[in-house]
């Protein structure tokens, strides 16, 4: 069975951190950070429709100004989600560039800020007709850790210390359909767009007599059917146990922020963690709010997560990228 989503870092190891989540079969995009975004086509900068920064020191944030540049003119809506301070860090971005001509795009880009603390939610909205003035300004609950809340997953976060507040994610899929393909052609079906709609219904637990319209007559031209969806779910669907993805950087190895690591990526399909200090080196870690390859091993196997993929590798091991991958699966395989 294909998974939904599709993780991928954005640069090696070595490299400013980053990780973009392509959805199967569809046209969007998450992205985890915007350190260096160079390497990443604009074919998949556009299919972003949410952000979700870490913390804005320089290697988080530096490609903000290459992401606008490629979404800017194209009636895209983005939010984005970062920690205490974000509104503010958006806003100085947004400043630093003068917006006389926006009045000759009909469309062009908006972006809606999400600033994350312990209990609630700040958002502003920047829009780029409105010469990206601050507005919208609001305040909204912030309860169980979501940040998204979409019929097919969700996105939790935990607010970790690098002595500035760095929030870690996880995507999690509530459960995943799988399309028998092998069973289309026995039923007088093709494949096509509908699939989306029916995997749709199912996320959305639509009730078993709700109508799905289907191609009819071997896919002729515009010729439609409707069929139950109980009855397309059981001949074409397999439902399994959803993916989980999780991102966790710059963070300092304490027993508080140990808790919200474990609790954060628990059983995850795939667990990126930073890694940026070898295991010997735990003293400059601490002082540095990072962790070692060691810590990034132990926290996993707290976790119990399937995969652990260390990143976020300090320069200076540049050549010891597979000691600190050593050292990260002993700890993590223990």
């Amino acid at each position: 069975m294909k998974p939904h989503f599709h993780p991928a870092l954005i640069n090696d190891p070595l490299g400013d951190p980053g990780l973009v989540v392509h959805f199967l079969h569809e046209s969007r995009a998450l992205l985890f950070d915007l350190g260096d975004l160079s390497s990443v086509p604009n074919a998949v900068l556009l299919k972003v429709s949410h952000v979700f920064v870490s913390h804005t020191h320089i290697d988080h944030f530096i490609g903000f100004d290459r992401f606008l540049r490629i979404v800017f003119g194209r009636g895209k809506t983005i939010r984005m989600y970062g920690p205490e301070n974000f509104i503010a860090n958006v806003e100085g971005k947004l400043r630093g560039f003068t917006w006389n001509l926006v009045a000759n795009y009909n469309e062009s880009v908006t972006i809606e800020a999400v600033e994350v603390h312990e209990d609630h939610l700040l958002t502003a909205r920047f829009r780029a007709l409105d010469k990206f003035r601050k507005t919208g300004e609001g305040r909204e609950p912030f309860a169980e850790n979501v940040l998204l809340d979409e019929p097919a997953f969700s996105i939790h976060t935990a607010i970790l210390e690098h002595r500035v507040p760095c929030l870690g994610f996880a995507l999690k899929e509530r459960f995943h359909v799988n399309i028998r393909k092998d069973r289309l052609d026995s039923l007088g079906l093709a494949p096509g767009a509908w699939l989306n709609e029916l995997k749709r219904s199912i996320h959305e637990q639509r009730a078993d007599d709700w109508p799905v319209r289907v191609p009819a007559n071997g896919n002729a031209q515009n010729a439609f059917e409707e069929r139950r969806l109980g009855d397309l779910k059981k001949d074409l669907v397999i439902i399994s146990p959803g993916q989980k993805i999780a991102y966790v950087v710059d963070t300092v190895f304490n027993e508080r922020n140990n808790r919200r690591i474990v609790d954060l990526v628990r059983d995850a399909d795939v667990f990126y963690c930073e890694s940026p200090f070898i295991a010997e080196e735990e003293e400059r870690g601490r002082e540095r709010c990072h962790l070692t390859s060691r810590q990034a091993g132990t926290l996993a196997k707290m976790a119990g997560v399937k995969n652990l993929l260390p990143f976020h590798f300090s320069a200076r091991h540049s050549g010891r990228e597979n000691q600190l991958r050593r050292e990260a699966e002993e700890a993590f395989k223990a």
